[in-house]
């Protein structure tokens, strides 16, 4: 377990019961990064004087950027990814390695398996996705890029002109809002949410099914079969179980 705590004043990274200390002028910042096994913990920190970022890492702290963002990890601990800005230069840091500069840049995702990793950027005003070598150019803004558990498919959430969910150069139903997306177990299907004025859904592929009080993003079963979702009900916050057709 890891979560951040005060101590006199300041918050501090703690592991179970282990404070991790990065120095009285580090701040820390949210969300927290853990491994599968939570052995590994990242965390965004700034400099309480100078104001620049870097990530730490279990108590080691990176590289220092003019800004950088919520760092993100494989399951397994082994590859750490997060956006940074220098100077007007905006990119990628994979491990110890600067990738390709960029006007702009969004977080990046990491696949299950820890060998893909996908995030959208932007050049002289065209945005595209880049998901490992690969760079596709885009027709709208993202807003948000995924990836599947094994890198063989990945996406984006689109906010403008509607919301939508692109997946493998495919576009979704537009809605007035969607969330993030889960992947199946296989990799080739994906469920969010999906609000519609005052409806709301599950999406599950190319289906919608009413979810009545729902105040969750769902989740698949691990045989692929199901998506659960967290609902209100009356007063009571009920497990709303689903088929995938």
């Amino acid at each position: 377990m890891a979560f951040l705590g005060g101590v006199r004043g300041k918050r501090v990274v703690f592991v179970d019961d282990r404070p991790l200390d990065y120095g009285s002028e580090w701040s820390v910042g949210w969300p927290l990064a853990m491994s599968a096994d939570g052995r590994t913990v990242a965390c965004r920190l700034t400099h309480l004087r100078t104001r620049r970022d870097c990530v730490g890492v279990d108590g080691r702290r990176g590289r220092e950027f003019d800004q950088v963002g919520a760092p993100v990890l494989s399951p397994d601990g082994r590859l750490l990814a997060y956006r940074a800005q220098e100077g007007a230069a905006c990119f990628v840091v994979t491990g110890d390695r600067r990738g390709p500069s960029f006007d702009h840049t969004l977080d990046p995702a990491v696949s299950a398996d820890g060998r893909t990793l996908a995030y959208a950027a932007e050049r002289s005003g065209r945005w595209y996705l880049l998901v490992g070598e690969r760079e596709h150019p885009l027709d709208d803004r993202p807003f948000q890029v995924f990836v599947g558990p094994d890198g063989r498919l990945a996406g984006y959430i689109t906010l403008e002109p509607e919301a939508r969910v692109v997946l493998d150069g495919r576009r979704g139903e537009a809605f007035d809002l969607v969330g993030r997306p889960a992947f199946s177990p296989d990799g080739r299907t994906v469920a969010y949410a999906a609000d519609e004025g005052e409806r709301r859904y599950i999406v599950t592929g190319t289906r919608r099914k009413d979810a009545p009080g729902r105040v969750t993003d769902p989740v698949f079963s691990p045989d692929g079969r199901q998506v659960g979702y967290g609902a209100w009900i009356g007063r009571e916050l009920w497990w709303k179980v689903i088929d995938v057709e």
